[in-house]
């Protein structure tokens, strides 16, 4: 993942010595939560992404906490 949000793609070549970056090309804009840890992960095949992204309104949502709720039940 690149410091932009563009998910990369690397082309390594490997032996039991070395391992080395031959290459690296952008996939696609993931438009992933700037910061975010864990940010993607593929399919086994290597065909789909699940990306963390932020979607809609990132304001706080109201929590409703009911005490005493018990009390309710015996009506």
């Amino acid at each position: 993942m690149a410091p932009d949000s563009q998910l990369m793609a690397a082309e390594v070549n490997t032996s039991s010595t070395s391992f080395a970056v031959t290459s690296v090309r952008p996939l696609f804009d993931s438009h992933a939560k700037v910061g975010a840890t864990n940010k993607f992960d593929v399919s086994a095949d290597g065909q789909r992404f699940l990306i963390n992204m932020s979607v809609g309104s990132t304001a706080p949502q109201p929590i409703t906490l009911v005490v005493n709720w018990t009390a309710g039940l015996k009506r």
